[in-house]
């Protein structure tokens, strides 16, 4: 690992031994639909804390078992799958309905039996996070990021690429959303891990104090730190929004990447934050209205 510091953000390099695959934050709703975000598309769902654990971590194993959908786009094999069995995941639970301590002893509590009943005995929990609202529906009180790494796979001697990994049998085209179930990354690439508001913290830039236009002015700043890496959007694998006041900012979160003509899908999580996560003020003392941690793809350093 390598640290770097560009345009004021500061970036982690790491040089991945393998194919690694990292999903959008799973909710218990259906990872395809109309947008924006109508309730009455979920209200047919049981929003019980354990049926939400259980369909996070289904939906986990579902994105997982789709990658050999991809095997014809693929340089090396993967009818084993026996890298299936060992997720690594990051649960974001909410604060809401019985608060965060119950619900999160739901989760300790029959997280790791449901993983071991899809197969995925070999689970590991990266942590739990407490956060507010949730993007998708205001019941939903669990997000769950999961990532896979492909041990035992070469990267292969190919440039670095990432294959959109689709629920196939759930897709449908006519909806343009801004994330997908998740990436496949291969070949020889390093990844950049970092976190960028709508400006360096140490400078002295005048931030706008709409959330709109934070958001606008963040995605011209990602863009001048992705060029200054030997990268462009088009690399972006993973993006989390963490977004304090979601209510407000939940559509130009959502939308303005796109109005921008920045059109690819993330591996995304929009993430409201917890009354206690507080993202601070930028040097003018205007509130951040954003901040988004990201992983790309980038050349390989020296």
């Amino acid at each position: 690992m390598e640290t770097s510091v560009v345009r004021g953000v500061h970036v982690e390099r790491l040089r991945p031994r393998c194919p690694a695959l990292f999903l959008s934050g799973a909710t218990p709703g259906p990872f395809y639909h109309s947008h924006p975000h109508v309730p009455s598309e979920f209200d047919h769902l049981d929003f019980t804390m354990e049926a939400q654990v259980k369909a996070n971590i289904s939906t986990i194993h579902k994105i997982g078992k789709s990658v050999a959908d991809y095997s014809d786009e693929l340089p090396f094999g993967v009818a084993s799958m026996e890298w299936l069995r060992s997720p690594q995941i990051l649960h974001w639970v909410s604060g809401n309905g019985d608060g965060f301590e119950a619900n999160r002893r739901v989760v300790e509590e029959i997280g790791p039996a449901v993983s071991r009943d899809l197969g995925m005995d070999k689970l590991e929990t990266l942590g739990m996070v407490e956060v507010g609202d949730n993007v998708s529906d205001r019941r939903f009180l669990l997000e769950t990021f999961g990532m896979f790494a492909l041990e035992g796979v070469s990267r292969g001697p190919l440039p670095g690429q990432s294959v959109r990994i689709d629920i196939k049998d759930e897709f449908d085209p006519k909806f343009f959303m801004p994330y997908v179930p998740g990436y496949l990354v291969h070949g020889q690439a390093d990844l950049a891990i970092f976190s960028i508001k709508a400006a360096p913290e140490e400078s002295r830039c005048k931030v706008p104090s709409d959330g709109a236009q934070q958001v606008s002015m963040l995605c011209d700043e990602l863009l001048q730190v992705l060029d200054s890496l030997g990268s462009s959007f088009d690399d972006v694998i993973v993006g989390w929004a963490r977004v304090p006041f979601l209510n407000e900012d939940e559509e130009a979160v959502l939308m303005t990447r796109s109005r921008k003509g920045l059109n690819r899908p993330l591996a995304e999580s929009v993430l409201g934050l917890a009354t206690s996560d507080k993202l601070g003020n930028a040097s003018d003392g205007v509130p951040w209205r954003l901040e988004y941690v990201i992983v790309a793809q980038i050349p390989h350093s020296g």
